[in-house]
């Protein structure tokens, strides 16, 4: 935890401190899991701010920070603000919700709130080795609930079903939320990128799209499969060849100080090339970490730039309207010269699901 205030304190330049809000941030930088805390950063000293609800919790998870009690919370801050001599904060622009920062604005009076958003976003972008290991324990318990609940079988029953066995499975394998809402998406609906799952039967001969996820001990999972529940036609196997053509041509093209933008059109060309470029339509990845959408973004227009130690999805896919889709993702880290696989599951053929 102490090199990760060293971290957010290289963020302060000529600010004097930085304010946090966020559950992930807090989490992130000192430990606290609480649901409701506000951490204070300077260049010397960093307090977490708590009622009465959460002194003992906070004393038991954080490192590096002292705990203060409020009762008024916003008057007590401030207070501690002017009696610190602190006349510059920067605040978490992208995350805090516009009535608390007008209470704050009309609070801190001589304070300059300064916006850090968009700095503010490749602060959890490099995952350190901890990190790294609690992705890859969410993405096992993802997949073995993925399993389960397709050794069960598909056919017949309701996608919504199928979403929440998944979601079941998940935290009874100790998986504390999903880390989205679930898709399942058959037939047809197949062809609707982001499909949540509803009361459609899945029949036979149905292309299922499934992307899925959990939260485990605050990290999340994030991983799709496009299956069958029997025989599927020749288009069917040409686009998901093109996809999966697609997925491992940017695997294999990926290095760090690439461009975002630049690996988003590796396999946006692939795509292209199969002559189904105007049925890809969403961007390519995105950094999983605390958040299920973090920097960086892999998109055509992102001006990321791809670095070790990140952490990020490779999905591409392709929607035909009103027929089918096909989508296959996977999270990869990205090493010293290459991408090192977080999910496991096998996707070089389409699986048939009896």
């Amino acid at each position: 935890m102490v090199d990760r205030l060293s971290r957010v304190r290289s963020y302060l330049g000529n600010l004097d401190s930085m304010l946090f809000t966020s559950r992930q941030n807090l989490r992130y930088i000192c430990g606290f899991t609480g649901t409701e805390g506000v951490l204070l950063v300077g260049k010397q000293v960093a307090t977490l701010f708590v009622d009465s609800r959460y002194i003992l919790q906070a004393r038991q998870e954080t490192q590096g920070v002292d705990i203060v009690k409020v009762r008024k919370r916003w008057d007590d801050i401030q207070n501690y603000v002017s009696k610190h001599g602190i006349k510059t904060i920067g605040i978490e622009s992208n995350a805090m919700d516009v009535d608390t920062f007008m209470l704050i604005k009309e609070r801190f009076k001589d304070v300059n709130l300064i916006p850090m958003g968009e700095r503010l976003k490749g602060l959890r972008a490099i995952k350190d080795s901890s990190e790294i290991e609690l992705l890859k324990k969410a993405a096992l318990i993802s997949e073995r609930a993925l399993y389960t609940v397709l050794e069960k079988g598909i056919r017949g029953r309701k996608e919504r079903d199928i979403a929440l066995d998944l979601e079941f499975e998940m935290r009874r394998m100790n998986a504390s939320a999903v880390s989205f809402e679930l898709i399942v998406a058959s037939g047809d609906r197949s062809a609707m990128p982001h499909g949540v799952a509803s009361d459609k039967v899945i029949e036979d001969n149905d292309v299922v799209i499934i992307d899925f996820g959990c939260i485990y001990m605050g990290y999340c999972s994030d991983q799709t499969v496009t299956v069958a529940t029997g025989q599927v036609g020749d288009e069917v196997k040409d686009v998901y060849e093109c996809v999966r053509e697609a997925q491992a041509r940017a695997m294999m093209e990926v290095s760090p100080g690439m461009s975002a933008s630049e690996l988003d059109s590796v396999a946006r060309d692939v795509i292209k090339d199969c002559g189904y470029g105007d049925y890809f339509g969403h961007g390519l990845g995105h950094g999983v970490g605390m958040e299920i959408h973090e920097a960086p973004g892999i998109y055509p227009l992102s001006k990321d730039v791809l670095m070790q130690g990140m952490v990020f999805t490779i999905e591409p896919g392709i929607y035909l309207p009103f027929r089918f889709g096909v989508r296959l993702e996977d999270t990869v880290l990205l090493g010293d010269s290459t991408c090192h696989m977080i999910t496991n599951i096998d996707k070089n053929n389409i699986k048939i699901v009896s």
